[in-house]
């Protein structure tokens, strides 16, 4: 009984040892996992098993600290594990998990969104819709203001670090898509959108070249062409074959009158 309680314990202190594991080293993030063995008496056996943020992949792992990777493919989320600790009596084990800081938007993207903040303004300048644009423009510069200043900010944990980088992934999607109704707006309203603007929306394509352009042009003429000529023969092949017929049945008729009028005569 006091053993199973030890053991009990020692899997508490275990996981209020993963819950509380962030320091920052340079760019990456650490993430420290302590095992405590509480017992003053006994050896204890422990296995360990972590699971890692779900933005974590095996390509941002920089040090597994002497632990092994896997993926529960049931939670879609890699793990960190060790199949079992021996721990002696007030023992600490420590495994320390470097992992890229991946928590973080990058600066490319925020800019992206402003490149299509500051076009939309032009765009609907002197347009009914020209307050609305003026206030999303109002709502993202402040929004991409609070994301520079949250990321950069070196007083909070790295835990509440990575709490801010979700709160801003979503805060951000939503202006991404607040952005795209008013460029579907603005194509509704002035055409089809210009590349610039669309190598900045979610809808981009890409442009065929001039070379590309003049041979599908080219191959369309060829084809007409061709078909012209498939419909021309088939009206000749089908014309001789009419104008045969009508002779035939011309011939035949003519014959049985003739055959007739040298049997009149005969009686």
């Amino acid at each position: 009984m006091f053993f199973s309680f030890q053991k009990k314990m020692l899997n508490i202190l275990f996981i209020i040892g993963i819950l509380f594991p962030f320091f920052c080293w340079g760019d990456n993030i650490r993430f420290r996992i302590v095992a405590i063995n509480p017992s003053s008496v006994k050896t204890q056996f422990v296995p360990v098993k972590v699971y890692l943020p779900e933005e974590v992949k095996p390509k941002n792992i920089i040090d597994l600290g002497g632990l092994k990777l896997d993926f529960d493919s049931q939670k879609s989320l890699y793990y960190v594990y060790d199949n079992g600790v021996i721990l002696k009596p007030r023992q600490t084990k420590i495994f320390e998990v470097e992992i890229e800081d991946i928590w973080l938007i990058p600066s490319e993207e925020i800019e992206g969104v402003k490149r299509r903040i500051d076009k939309l303004l032009v765009s609907f300048k002197g347009s009914s819709h020209y307050d609305e644009v003026k206030k999303l423009s109002e709502r993202a510069n402040s929004l991409i203001a609070e994301i520079i200043k949250s990321q950069s900010d070196d007083t909070i944990s790295r835990s509440q670090h990575i709490g801010v980088y979700r709160a801003n992934i979503k805060s951000l999607s939503r202006l991404k898509d607040e952005i795209s109704d008013m460029e579907k707006l603005l194509e509704t309203k002035t055409g089809p959108l210009t590349p610039d603007i669309l190598a900045e929306s979610k809808f981009k394509t890409l442009s065929p070249t001039k070379t590309a352009t003049w041979i599908v042009i080219f191959s369309i003429i060829i084809f007409i062409g061709l078909l012209s000529l498939v419909f021309f023969f088939t009206w000749y092949r089908s014309s001789r074959a009419t104008h045969d017929i009508i002779s035939e049945a011309k011939k035949i008729s003519f014959g049985e009158e003739e055959s007739s009028e040298s049997t009149d005569i005969k009686e």
